[in-house]
């Protein structure tokens, strides 16, 4: 089974100075965190709202709380692969049928939009990011009848959209779509939902990355979608873009059955499709 098309959302221009009413009519006002210019905020505001218009529309959204969780450092180690962690509380998760990521500052700002099919748990999820210049980064989680929860953190990174690869062109691409799935608890039981990790093998070049051998332009080449089924029923579905750091992880939480197979189907900006399966049986 191939990956369904997914339609591609467009990249979002950047802008120093966007027009607009702000927040005020949704009564979110993010906290600035600490060592942000004061100047920086209205602008930091304006751009939240005109991009929150672009991905959904004239929808009103309201603060999450501890409905959702949006986890990441307050200055990154490593603008090219900053790790990103989204909970959702038990209460809320039963509702919620998508949660996205957005990178306020980033070239393309949508990073990522997780999905849930009827076997899908979106109460844990986790993905590394690059990370452009210093921003905000939001998380939404839409409901089934169409509500939107915010939430949102400050981090201090830049240059992580045109950091050099980890290592050769060619050798990432030799290594490209072999998955590896991680399973720290071991596969799920009858009402046990365990933390599961897939990494595929690609670079995830953005198009603005340099070769550091022949010192030319890195054309962009990014995995856009992801399909996760375990036995037979779709977990989730994950559309991507070049905000998705080298080499992409994303992690969620399983539940079902033990003994059935997991299988990951993924496509890429050139329509390149990669698969893996694994069969999950309990040891012994």
């Amino acid at each position: 089974m191939g990956v369904a098309a997914m339609p591609h959302r467009p990249s979002l221009p950047r802008r120093p100075v966007l027009l607009g009413a702000g927040l005020a009519a949704t009564g979110f006002r993010p906290v600035l965190a600490q060592g942000i210019e004061s100047a920086e905020a209205p602008r930091r505001t304006e751009r939240w709202r005109d991009l929150r218009e672009a991905i959904f529309g004239s929808r009103r959204a309201e603060p999450a709380g501890e409905a959702l969780i949006l986890t990441a450092p307050a200055r990154a180690l490593d603008a090219a692969a900053v790790p990103i962690a989204i909970a959702l509380s038990a209460e809320a998760a039963p509702a919620v049928r998508a949660v996205t990521l957005v990178i306020d500052e980033n070239p393309a700002p949508v990073a990522a939009r997780f999905e849930a099919g009827p076997g899908g748990d979106l109460r844990t999820l986790s993905t590394r990011v690059r990370v452009d210049a210093y921003t905000f980064l939001h998380a939404v989680a839409e409901t089934a009848d169409g509500r939107l929860l915010e939430t949102a953190q400050f981090i201090k990174a830049a240059g992580g959209c045109s950091a050099p690869l980890g290592g050769t062109l060619e050798a990432a691409r030799q290594r490209l779509g072999r998955m590896r799935l991680v399973l720290p608890e071991g596969p799920p039981g009858p009402g046990r939902a365990v933390p599961v990790q897939v990494a595929v093998s690609h670079p995830n070049t953005s198009g603005m990355q340099i070769d550091q051998l022949t010192r030319l332009s890195i054309p962009a080449e990014f995995l856009r979608a992801l399909r996760i089924s375990y036995r037979g029923a779709e977990v989730m579905r994950i559309e991507t873009d070049i905000s998705i750091a080298e080499n992409p992880t994303f992690g969620f939480a399983l539940q079902g059955e033990p003994g059935g197979e997991l299988r990951v189907e993924a496509l890429d900006n050139r329509d390149r499709r990669f698969e893996a399966a694994w069969m999950l049986v309990p040891a012994g």
